[in-house]
């Protein structure tokens, strides 16, 4: 089997230029979408998408403003920026650019086991900061608590940008635009490598919101399926957002798997051998980073649009 590689750029160019209309009606109304973005300077993932992003923004007539900090600076000063965009009335979303873990942890100086802990405090202390209804990339507690019950639409929220990626490049891979139906009436299993906020938790939420069969995973489940010889057998749909490169092999997933790609910075898959097993694949870079960044876009429209 060759697998169908999904090209992330075309597809986003083409979500953009719906996007246009959209953006200029919203600005003949004087509503202008502003995104406040806070960025930590090390991180140089951080760095590249905060400029696609802002590109891109531009190309829309969105304004994109940057805020930059260090990893090393008191989490408080990024907090306060964030406390004075919730209150600035032309900022329509904030979004904080999470760092790379491993880069977080080298630059603080700090060992897996010690910084860990920290991290994720650290990061909680930035999202809760952020005021609900300007949420635009869907990083809240509060907003996962919403996906996990399905009421997320309802009230105004939006989806994180990277999960709503998937779910597009989803239904683009199975040409299906009421996706949630076709994996139901398929039976198809996905499986979720990863237990991130930022793709993990929410794409589990969402399926099982939607009553579709997922299973969210990570590495010492993995690990077991591997010693079992179960490998990634069981699924139809494979979502991996791990960050270690080439973990996913062509040997551990079956003919005509669905194989979207979301690790940083090189990419999960095995690509070559998992395209010989694969019906649909995504390449890393070119596959979900440029949907994720148009994705962002679509939410700061809706969340303009009220």
């Amino acid at each position: 089997m060759s697998a169908i590689i999904l090209d992330g750029h075309q597809l986003a160019e083409q979500r953009r230029k719906r996007l246009e209309q959209k953006a200029l009606l919203l600005r003949a109304q004087g509503l202008p979408p502003v995104v406040a973005a806070v960025l930590f300077v090390e991180d140089a993932g951080s760095t590249l998408y905060t400029e696609l992003k802002r590109q891109m923004a531009e190309s829309l007539g969105i304004g994109y403003q940057v805020y930059s900090f260090s990893i090393n600076d008191p989490v408080e000063l990024a907090i306060k920026k964030i406390h004075e965009l919730n209150q600035d009335g032309q900022v329509t979303g904030i979004i904080v650019q999470k760092p790379w873990r491993q880069t977080w942890l080298t630059t603080r100086g700090l060992t897996k086991e010690k910084g860990d802990f920290e991290y994720r405090q650290w990061w909680w202390q930035l999202v809760t900061a952020i005021t609900l209804r300007k949420d635009v990339d869907g990083l809240h507690p509060k907003t996962l608590e919403s996906v996990q019950h399905g009421t997320w639409k309802k009230e105004g929220k939006v989806l994180p940008a990277t999960c709503k990626a998937v779910i597009e490049l989803l239904k683009e891979a199975f040409h299906a635009t009421q996706l949630f139906n076709h994996l139901r009436q398929k039976h198809f299993k996905t499986v979720i490598l990863g237990k991130s906020d930022l793709l993990g938790q929410p794409l589990y939420a969402l399926l099982q919101s939607e009553e579709c069969t997922a299973e969210m995973i990570g590495s010492q489940e993995l690990k077991s399926r591997i010693e079992q010889k179960k490998f990634l057998m069981d699924a139809d749909i494979v979502v991996s957002a791990t960050g270690r490169n080439k973990l996913v092999t062509g040997q551990m997933v079956k003919e005509g798997v669905i194989a979207i790609d979301v690790g940083e910075p090189k990419g999960d898959l095995d690509f070559e051998s998992v395209a010989t097993k694969a019906a649909v694949i995504t390449p890393v870079p070119g596959g979900v980073g440029p949907m994720t960044v148009v994705s962002l876009m679509e939410n700061a429209i809706t969340l303009a649009m009220g």
